[in-house]
C-alpha cells in the first residue's frame, strides 16, 4: 500500500448576512441552524482524477517548495527576531508544546522547515493558486511570533491589479518555487498566524474517488473581512467558486444538488453548530 500523502486544506470565512434558499424543496438543515457568516469552496472540475465535480476547500498537497529553509531568510529579513524565536513560534500557547497535529516527519530533515510553518505555507500557496487569494503581510508585529494567538482576520496582499496577481498565480501554479520568489519581490510573508489548526484528515473512501490517492491533510481556518474582486477559479483543477453559509452548502448537498466529500459535509456540520462568527474565530 503507498504511504499517505501529506496535504493542507483551508476553511477560509467572511461575514456574511443569512441568504439560505430552501423555497420548492425539502428542508433538510433546521432553522435553528443559521450562521452570519459564509464559507469558499471550490468545485472540482470534472476532467479530475481525484473526486471530480466535488466542492472542497482549497488546499492540496505538501511541495518540497514548501519545507525549504530558504522561507527563514525571507521572514528573517520581514523581521529580525523570526529565527531568533523560532522555537517560541511553534509552542502550542496552552500547552507549551508543540502541536499534536505536527507529531510527525514530515520535516525533520535539518534542512526544512518545521511542519507547524510548511504546512501553513502549503495551504497559503495552494489558496493563492486555486482563487487567486493571497494571504501575506508586510510586517510581523513582536507580539504575534507564537502560532494560534487569537489574530481575528487574516491580512490579504493587493496586488496592483488583476494582471499583476494573474501573472503570479500562473507562475507558482507552474511551479511552487515560484512562491518564494512571489514573496521576495514584493517583500511580503504569508500570513502564517492566521490559520488556526482546526482537524486532521485521513482520506476515507468516498465515492467518485479512486482508492490510490489517499492524504493525510491538516485543515486550517482563519478569516477575512471581504473577498478580493479578482478571485476567480483557474478552469484547470477548479472549475468554480461558491461562497454561502455552511447551511446552505449542507442543504444543496443533502437534496442532491451537489457533491461534497465526507470530510467537508463534517466539517461544515460542525460550523453551523457556531452562528456567530465572532464566536468562531475567535
Amino acid at each position: 500500500m503507498k504511504s499517505w500523502r501529506t496535504a493542507a486544506t483551508l476553511i477560509l470565512t467572511t461575514p456574511s448576512s443569512n441568504t439560505r434558499a430552501i423555497c420548492g424543496r425539502k428542508k433538510i438543515v433546521h432553522g435553528c441552524f443559521s450562521t452570519n457568516y459564509a464559507v469558499l469552496m471550490l468545485q472540482r472540475s470534472s476532467k479530475n482524477n481525484f473526486f471530480p465535480n466535488a466542492y472542497v476547500f482549497p488546499g492540496g498537497g505538501l511541495d518540497h517548495a514548501d519545507v525549504t529553509s530558504k522561507w527563514l531568510e525571507l521572514f528573517d529579513n520581514i523581521d529580525g527576531g523570526f529565527v531568533k524565536h523560532l522555537d517560541r513560534l511553534r509552542l502550542d500557547p496552552s500547552m507549551r508544546t508543540t502541536s499534536p497535529m505536527m507529531l510527525c516527519d514530515a520535516a525533520s530533515s535539518p534542512d526544512n522547515l518545521p511542519p507547524d510553518i510548511s504546512y501553513r505555507i502549503c495551504a497559503i500557496r495552494e489558496t493563492f493558486e486555486e482563487t487567486g487569494l493571497l494571504l501575506a503581510r508586510t510586517k510581523v508585529p513582536s507580539d504575534e511570533y507564537m502560532l494560534g494567538k487569537k489574530t481575528l482576520y487574516a491580512r490579504t496582499f493587493k496586488f496592483e491589479d488583476s494582471d499583476m496577481a494573474k501573472h503570479w498565480r500562473k507562475k507558482v501554479t507552474k511551479d511552487a518555487k515560484n512562491f518564494l520568489k512571489l514573496c521576495h519581490h514584493f517583500k511580503c510573508v504569508p500570513d502564517i498566524w492566521c490559520l488556526h489548526e482546526w482537524s486532521n484528515w485521513l482520506t476515507p473512501i468516498c465515492k467518485g474517488m479512486k482508492p490510490t490517492k489517499r492524504y493525510d491533510t491538516i485543515f486550517y481556518k482563519a478569516a477575512i473581512q471581504s473577498l478580493p474582486e479578482y478571485l476567480v477559479q483557474d478552469n484547470e483543477e477548479i472549475s468554480g467558486l461558491e461562497r454561502k453559509n455552511p447551511e446552505s452548502f449542507l442543504e444543496d448537498y443533502f437534496n442532491e444538488e451537489c457533491q461534497v466529500g465526507n470530510p467537508q459535509i463534517y466539517e461544515l456540520l460542525r460550523l453551523v453548530n457556531m452562528s456567530d462568527h465572532e464566536d468562531l474565530i475567535t
